[in-house]
C-alpha cells in the first residue's frame, strides 16, 4: 500500500475514535447530570413527604388530645365563625409581625403572634385564608394551629422519632442510603442533628422548610445530605460499563491495527532489503563457479593437472560457501518454526571460545587488528547445544570483524555473574544508533552502511543469537555508540 493512503487512513481513523472518545464523554456527562438530578428529586419529593407527615401528625394530635377547643369555647360550642365570635388580626410593619385574637362576649383573647412571611400583606391575607380554610372553619383548630406555631421544635414534633420518619419515607421512595441530619433555626442556630452531621461540611446537602403551611413565617429548616452519596452513584454508572469497555476494545484494536499496518510496512521494506543481500550473496559464488566450468570448457585453454586441481578447488570452496548459505537461511527458518531440537549437554564456554579465536584472530590481522581475550570467569560449565552456543559466539565475532572499517580492535571476555556466565564482545566498529538498536534482534534487519554492498550478510545472524539465547533462558544485550563501537553481552545460566 502507498505511504500516502496508510497515513490518511490513519489520520481517519484517528479522527474518528477522537470523535468516539468525545460522544461518549458527553454520553457520561449527560447522564451523571441526569442522575444526579433524579437523585436530587427523589430526596426533595421525601422531603416533602416528611414535612407533610410531620403538619399531618401535629394537627392530628391537637385533636386527640382535645387542643381543638381553648377559652373562646369553653361553653363547649362547636365555635364556627359567627357574628359574636371573630377572628381580628393587628399588623405591625415595622417589626413585620402580626397578632391575632378573638373577639368573643366582648371579650378579646390574645392567641398567638409571630413574623410575617415574606410578600407583604396580601400574602399574608392568603395564608391567613388558607390556613382557616384547611381548619374547616373552626375557631377552635385554627386558634389551636396559631398557638402551636409560637411553640418551640421540640413542643411541635418528637424529635427522637424524626430519623426514623426520615429514613422509613427514604426508603419508601427507593433511596436505601445512610444519612446525616440537621434541623436549622434562622440560618444560624441549630436545634438537633445527628451524631456525624458536621464530619463532612463540603458534602452536597438538600433543605426543606419545616410547617411551610403556617400562617407565621417559618424559620425551621431542615438539612440532609448522604455520605455514601458520590459512591452510590458511581455504582449507578456501571451501566455504561459496557459501552466503555467496548469503546476501550476499540480503540486498542484500532491502535494495533495501526502498529501492525506500518510493522509490515517496515517489514516488507526489510524483506525486500534481504532478497538484495541474498542476490548479492549468491550471484558472486554462482559466477565463480560458472566462470570456472567455462574455463574447463574452454579447449584453448591447456588443462594440465595443476590447472584442473585449482579449478577444481575453486568449484569446492565456493560451493561450500554457497551451501553456508543456504544452511544458515534454512537453519533460520527451521528454528522459527520452532522444529529444531537442542541437543543439551555440560560445555565449557571457555573451551568453545579458545576453539573459535585463532580463525578470527587471523581475520583480525589481516585488516591490521588485534583479537584479545579475558576469560575471568571462575566457573565456566554450562548446560547447552554446543553447535547452536558456537554459532551464537561466532555470530558475535564475525559481525564485530564486519563492522569494523580499519584495524579492529576486539575483546572477548567471560565473567560470573547471578548463578551464569556473561560473554562480552567489544570492538571499535562503525557502531549502531539508538533507532537501529531497537530492530537489530528482527529477522532481515541489517544496519546500514550506506549503499554499497560492501558488508555481507543476510540479515539473520544477530536474530539467530536472541533465539538460541532465549532457547537457553538466557538474555542478550546491547550498548553501542554511533561511529565508537558496540559491546554485545550475552548472559547464560550455569549447570545446576
Amino acid at each position: 500500500m502507498n505511504q500516502k493512503y496508510i497515513w490518511l487512513v490513519t489520520i481517519v481513523l484517528c479522527i474518528s475514535l477522537f470523535g468516539l472518545i468525545l460522544v461518549q464523554i458527553n454520553y457520561f456527562q449527560s447522564a451523571s447530570k441526569l442522575k444526579e438530578e433524579q437523585f436530587a428529586l427523589t430526596v426533595s419529593k421525601a422531603l416533602d413527604q416528611v414535612v407533610k407527615k410531620l403538619e399531618h401528625d401535629e394537627k392530628w394530635h391537637s385533636i386527640v388530645k382535645g387542643n381543638g377547643t381553648n377559652s373562646s369555647s369553653t361553653s363547649g360550642q362547636t365555635s364556627i365563625i359567627n357574628e359574636s365570635s371573630k377572628f381580628t388580626y393587628t399588623m405591625d410593619p415595622k417589626h413585620d409581625m402580626a397578632t391575632f385574637s378573638i373577639s368573643h362576649e366582648n371579650k378579646n383573647i390574645n392567641i398567638a403572634s409571630g413574623p410575617l412571611k415574606s410578600g407583604g400583606l396580601a400574602n399574608f391575607q392568603q395564608q391567613f385564608n388558607k390556613a382557616l380554610r384547611s381548619s374547616g372553619g373552626n375557631i377552635g383548630q385554627f386558634a389551636s394551629k396559631l398557638r402551636n406555631e409560637n411553640l418551640k421544635l421540640n413542643d411541635r414534633i418528637d424529635l427522637k422519632e424524626l430519623p426514623k420518619l426520615i429514613e422509613q419515607i427514604l426508603r419508601d421512595n427507593g433511596i436505601k442510603l445512610n444519612f446525616e441530619y440537621a434541623v436549622k433555626i434562622n440560618n444560624i442556630k441549630f436545634e438537633t442533628a445527628s451524631k456525624n452531621y458536621f464530619r463532612n461540611p463540603s458534602a452536597i446537602k438538600y433543605t426543606k422548610l419545616m410547617f411551610p403551611n403556617d400562617v407565621f413565617a417559618s424559620s425551621n429548616v431542615l438539612h440532609i445530605y448522604f455520605p455514601g452519596q458520590q459512591k452510590h452513584m458511581l455504582q449507578s454508572y456501571t451501566m455504561l460499563l459496557p459501552s466503555f469497555i467496548l469503546t476501550l476494545v476499540l480503540i486498542l484494536c484500532s491502535a494495533f491495527t495501526i502498529f501492525i499496518i506500518f510493522r509490515q510496512k517496515k517489514l516488507s521494506k526489510i524483506k525486500n532489503d534481504f532478497i538484495n543481500n541474498m542476490t548479492h550473496e549468491f550471484k558472486t559464488p554462482i559466477s565463480t563457479i560458472s566462470l570456472a566450468s567455462q574455463m574447463l570448457k574452454d579447449n584453448s585453454v591447456a588443462t594440465t593437472q595443476s590447472f584442473i586441481d585449482h579449478i577444481a578447488k575453486i568449484i569446492n570452496d565456493e560451493s561450500k560457501r554457497l551451501t553456508y548459505q543456504v544452511e544458515k537461511v534454512l537453519q533460520m527458518a527451521v528454528f522459527n518454526e520452532a522444529r529444531m531440537k537442542l541437543k543439551l549437554k555440560p560445555i565449557s564456554v571457555h573451551k568453545i571460545i579458545q576453539n573459535l579465536l585463532p580463525n578470527f584472530t587471523i581475520r583480525a590481522e589481516d585488516k591490521s587488528g588485534n583479537m584479545y581475550q579475558n576469560l575471568d570467569a571462575s566457573q565456566d560449565t554450562i548446560m547447552a547445544d554446543e553447535v547452536h552456543v558456537s554459532n551464537v559466539i561466532s555470530n558475535l565475532l564475525d559481525n564485530a570483524i564486519k563492522y569494523c572499517k580499519d584495524n579492529p580492535e576486539i575483546s572477548i571476555s567471560t565473567r560470573n555473574k547471578d548463578k551464569g556466565i556473561v560473554i562480552s564482545i567489544t570492538d571499535n566498529g562503525i557502531g549502531i544508533s539508538k533507532e537501529d538498536q531497537r530492530m537489530i534482534f528482527e529477522r532481515f534487519f541489517r544496519v546500514h552502511t550506506g549503499n554499497v554492498h560492501d558488508v555481507k550478510g543476510f540479515g539473520l545472524g544477530l536474530s539467530y543469537v536472541k533465539k538460541v539465547v532465549d532457547a537457553h533462558h538466557g538474555e542478550v544485550n546491547v550498548d553501542s555508540v554511533l561511529d565508537k563501537g558496540s559491546k554485545f553481552e550475552v548472559y547464560l545460566p550455569l549447570k545446576k
